[in-house]
């Protein structure tokens, strides 16, 4: 199949899978927050937000670490070995750290004074060794280029989640129905993962795999692993030290804005995974073809995110109401705030995936820790002043320094295959 053509095959079911996603994530957090005040709502978020830093940080840089090992293997022999080995390494992975936190989700809480959500929490620990597992699948269908079952997967996921929600949570402060819901649609979607992968790759358990692969993978795997911690506390960070600085009101006016962008940079994330897996892989005859073609897309997705950044400033001035009810009017100012936001964002995560691919994941956590720190300091000191206005300001301003450091790096990678 020519090149271009399976950029624009893979390109294609990436956005279909982001698309799917995208519709049923913003279904549910319309029904959501329908059905709670918005201190509920504050509260909701607050827990959500611990949660998932919960969950990424049992996802241990793993399944993005895999990715390149699995892309180095795509078209050799050792594919199925390459893939078993990832794979037992991000099962025992999780299952152990799920213990862990089992044990050390009581003393957590308390220390971050969030005792109530200790039981919540504990009727979240399937869902915790679950995820990553379901994850990596995703993972594993974009390096192998066969998007198609990330779209699978995908849909199961979102889809299936939206629809448990709507039957199983009905309003008042019963979040175990939510986390229920979140349960079962991850299972069903890692067994959905688990039947394509069998059918997909041959030889998956008899193929030998290269000597010490587990541990290259488990040791690339920790930069990455710091990365992403740090991508969900820029995110989340800010939802709970709002949650501690100021009042469940201001979280959930803060998080109803934030939900509204949180998943716009999954539209770079699409078009990453249909190109930058074949462009990763390029040397000194190959780079400048490769980098053209990196511009022109890097090109694309500015001009998209600068056009969805207006739209997101236009929704906030006129069209709040028609998604929240009017008691979530007060989250049209952080919502543009955060406009910005999504450029930054958009924008750096197709450079920073192909630092990742290319065994830079190293400089990119750099770059991303240099961009937790200014969050955190920014967030302590623009909270207190300004409620859910400063966490959202702090998010835009953090967020500049990484992108360009991002853009750079990734031009100088395509220097060194020169």
């Amino acid at each position: 199949m020519p090149t271009a053509a399976k950029y624009a095959k893979e390109t294609f079911w990436a956005i279909a899978s982001k698309s799917a996603a995208f519709v049923f994530y913003y279904a549910l957090v319309y029904y959501l927050t329908r059905k709670m005040t918005v201190e509920m709502w504050g509260d909701w978020s607050a827990f959500l937000a611990l949660l998932n830093i919960i969950i990424l940080t049992a996802d241990q840089g793993i399944n993005s670490a895999s990715k390149r090992y699995i892309v180095e293997a795509r078209d050799t022999t050792d594919l199925g070995g390459v893939v078993r080995v990832t794979f037992t390494l991000r099962v025992l992975a999780s299952l152990l750290y799920t213990l862990f936190i089992a044990f050390l989700i009581h003393p957590l809480l308390t220390w971050l004074h969030q005792p109530n959500y200790v039981a919540l929490m504990q009727h979240s620990l399937w869902l915790v060794a679950l995820y990553g597992i379901m994850e990596y699948f995703k993972n594993l269908f974009e390096a192998l280029h066969r998007l198609r079952f990330t779209f699978i997967v995908n849909v199961l996921e979102h889809g299936l989640k939206l629809l448990l929600v709507i039957v199983l949570f009905h309003g008042s402060d019963q979040f175990t129905a939510i986390i229920t819901a979140y349960t079962i649609a991850v299972g069903i979607a890692l067994a959905g993962g688990l039947v394509a992968a069998l059918r997909l790759i041959p030889r998956i358990f008899t193929s030998l795999a290269p000597r010490g692969l587990m541990r290259q993978a488990y040791l690339y795997s920790f930069p990455i692993f710091l990365m992403s911690i740090g991508g969900f506390a820029a995110l989340e960070i800010d939802t709970i030290m709002l949650k501690y600085l100021r009042t469940a009101y201001d979280t959930g006016i803060y998080s109803a804005a934030k939900n509204i962008v949180m998943f716009l940079p999954h539209i770079s994330l699409a078009l990453s995974m249909g190109i930058v897996p074949g462009l990763s892989v390029f040397d000194a005859h190959t780079a400048l073809t490769k980098r053209r073609i990196y511009y022109q897309v890097l090109g694309g997705i500015a001009g998209i995110y600068l056009l969805i950044g207006l739209a997101v400033a236009a929704f906030a001035m006129f069209g709040l109401g028609l998604f929240f009810n009017p008691e979530y009017q007060a989250a049209s100012t952080p919502l543009l705030v955060l406009s910005p936001f999504v450029v930054l964002t958009g924008v750096s995560t197709y450079c920073g995936n192909l630092l990742d691919y290319r065994g830079l994941a190293w400089t990119r956590s750099i770059n991303f820790g240099l961009t937790i720190v200014a969050n955190v300091l920014l967030n302590w000191w623009l909270i207190p002043k300004w409620g859910a206005v400063g966490a959202a300001a702090a998010s835009s301003i953090a967020f500049a320094p990484y992108c360009i450091l991002n853009l750079w790096q990734a031009h100088r990678a395509f220097n060194a295959g020169e």
